[in-house]
């Protein structure tokens, strides 16, 4: 008989849980289905003796991961230390969150830990990271009533806690520099994925980042902090880790290697994020730095859209860009410009987005590509390396003169610095810099 696994939330919307489960039955052998259930909240004593009788096991999350607990007959160490449920098999609640986030490799023993938020999510890797022995735990939110839970689960589950804990409320902001952020808010992800949970100043070099996010992948967040230094992973190796974990309790007899099934998975389940999700990658540099051929293989390598600003000018416009700038001048040019980048960025679906040198330079167009989906790629390299790239190229009505050239150069690069949401060398082979952007990007490894 086939067997019945689901998720219960609300609401639910798109979900990459069943296919992630049903992908992970097909390759375990397992005879079953998994479906999702949005129930809201005042509906749950209705359905839940019936998901406990008719289900072989189910999945909670918001706002059910707390709601479920008068329904099980037992808690396992993991569900009571964090406050939350998130998997039931045979009324007895487990909290498979905890190994998803192990997994991201995060070391928290003897660090300075600063959690962004009060949430489900706080209260998991509160629990973590006392557990694991946290030098110091600072927890900073918006909600006074969520820390006081928070607060109030930590001195009720932990007997002794060695670790230094402090609380603030927004807009206080912490005291010192952490070793690890932790971000428990729902900052940063889809529809809002311009979003940062913390002021750019907390990122320096050798910071720890890990974001529970994996919609979109990578997060602002993820980025930024690799862009300074730091090291950073995203949840979507978390999200498949704990549905591994699940699928672990609800069949006990059957031996899963979780290595060769995210090995398989992980690669599928970014190609389904990129292909439901309208997130876009501009990728910015100055004048010969291979946006549009590096742009180009990315596009390729995700499997999502190619789109060039240039081009899309050239199109609309009907008149190669060097044409547009002898006829009508910069200004003119600029105007053009920001109509058909906001087209561009309403595209439907992923896209990879190669944007002319000067584009991210005009005020307008950086406040709207913060007010998008956008994330943003910088190539930089040498000015030597670059002049090298396009002297005497006459499509390029903005180098004609190196002194010139240069100086636009020097004007240009604190910007693309300051705007974009990684950096990187653009030196290299095209092939070796994608290979680069790829590997970062996904943020599977810390």
């Amino acid at each position: 008989m086939k067997k019945r696994f689901g998720l219960i939330g609300h609401p639910l919307g798109h979900s990459l849980s069943p296919p992630i489960h049903n992908r992970i039955m097909e390759f375990a052998g397992i005879d079953g289905q998994y479906e999702m259930y949005d129930i809201p909240v005042a509906e749950l004593p209705r359905f839940i003796p019936g998901l406990l009788n008719d289900l072989d096991g189910f999945n909670a999350t918001i706002p059910h991961k707390t709601n479920v607990f008068p329904y099980m007959e037992s808690l396992d160490e993991t569900a009571r230390l964090c406050g939350a449920v998130n998997t039931v098999y045979k009324k007895r609640g487990y909290n498979t969150d905890v190994s998803g986030f192990k997994s991201a490799g995060i070391e928290l023993a003897g660090k300075n830990i600063l959690i962004l938020g009060s949430g489900g999510s706080a209260h998991m890797m509160a629990a973590t990271a006392l557990q694991d022995g946290a030098k110091s735990l600072e927890i900073i939110t918006r909600s006074k009533t969520s820390l006081e839970k928070l607060l109030n689960h930590i001195n009720s589950s932990f007997d002794a806690v060695e670790a230094k804990i402090t609380a603030r409320l927004l807009p206080e902001l912490p005291k010192n520099q952490p070793d690890v952020i932790l971000n428990a808010t729902p900052l940063g992800m889809w529809p809002k994925a311009h979003d940062l949970p913390c002021t750019e100043n907390l990122f320096v070099p050798g910071l720890t980042v890990f974001d529970p996010i994996y919609n979109p992948t990578p997060t602002r967040f993820v980025l930024n902090a690799k862009k300074h230094g730091g090291r950073a992973v995203g949840g979507l190796r978390m999200l498949l880790r704990q549905a591994i974990e699940a699928q672990q309790i609800w069949n006990p007899d059957i031996a899963f290697d979780v290595q060769q099934i995210e090995n398989a998975i992980l690669p599928e389940l970014l190609e389904e994020l990129y292909k439901s999700f309208s997130v876009k990658l501009l990728v910015t540099g100055f004048m010969g730095a291979g946006k549009t051929t590096i742009a180009q293989l990315l596009a390729k390598k995700m499997k999502i859209a190619f789109l060039d600003l240039d081009s899309e000018i050239e199109k609309t416009s009907g008149k190669k860009i060097n044409q547009i700038f002898a006829e009508r001048g910069e200004s003119e040019f600029r105007i053009i410009e920001t109509a058909v980048a906001e087209s561009v960025l309403c595209h439907n679906g992923a896209a990879v987005i190669a944007s002319g040198g000067g584009f991210p330079c005009q005020a307008t167009n950086r406040k709207m590509i913060r007010e998008s989906n956008t994330l943003v790629l910088h190539l930089s390299a040498p000015f030597d390396v670059l002049w090298e790239r396009i002297e005497g190229n006459p499509s390029r009505p903005l180098a004609s003169k190196r002194e010139e050239t240069e100086k636009l150069y020097n004007e240009r690069a604190p910007i693309y610095s300051d705007f974009c949401d990684c950096e990187f060398d653009s030196s290299p082979d095209p092939e070796d810099v994608v290979d680069n952007i790829y590997s970062t990007i996904t943020s599977l490894e810390i």
